[in-house]
């Protein structure tokens, strides 16, 4: 074999796996990042708690802080009541995901980003949605499932 047909070789090899370790991401991220569009998805649907149920584990350890939370929700059935509630004040929100990041750990993996877009309220009024936000999820029974939502306003 001469050099050049080596170096070619080694170049295409060099250049076919460079490539393919930055374009392909592993399954579990995607599935966490399709977890994460199911949430928001979720979160902007005025209901009775009902679209939460379907994203959320049912787990006594799940935790959920707001943006005005004064404590900490522990367990499923206290946040299934609290989105019932919480629910009652809004006539629609909008809500995005930006600049996420996503690392996945085993059965665990959590999300980073900003949450951005508009609560409107039933009094009238329209809130800004500006918040910084960290999602925890985990892989029960073959499926991603949020485990933990902390969101807190954006630092100015």
């Amino acid at each position: 074999m001469n050099w050049r047909r080596i170096l070619a070789v080694a170049t295409t090899f060099i250049a076919f796996w460079a490539g393919g370790a930055v374009a392909q991401q592993p399954p579990d991220v995607d599935g966490v990042k399709a977890a994460s569009k199911a949430f928001y998805a979720a979160v902007v649907v005025v209901d009775d708690g009902t679209a939460m149920e379907k994203v959320w584990a049912h787990k006594p350890y799940v935790t959920y802080v707001g943006p005005r939370s004064t404590s900490i929700i522990v367990g499923w059935d206290d946040q299934k009541k609290y989105w019932v509630e919480f629910n009652k004040a809004f006539s629609r929100r909008t809500v995005s995901l930006v600049d996420d990041h996503v690392h996945v750990n085993g059965n665990l993996a959590w999300e980073i980003g900003r949450e951005t877009g508009q609560a409107h309220m039933k009094d009238g009024s329209v809130r800004t949605v500006d918040w910084i936000v960290t999602n925890v999820y985990e892989k029960l029974d073959g499926r991603w499932l949020m485990v933990s939502h902390h969101v807190q306003p954006k630092p100015q």
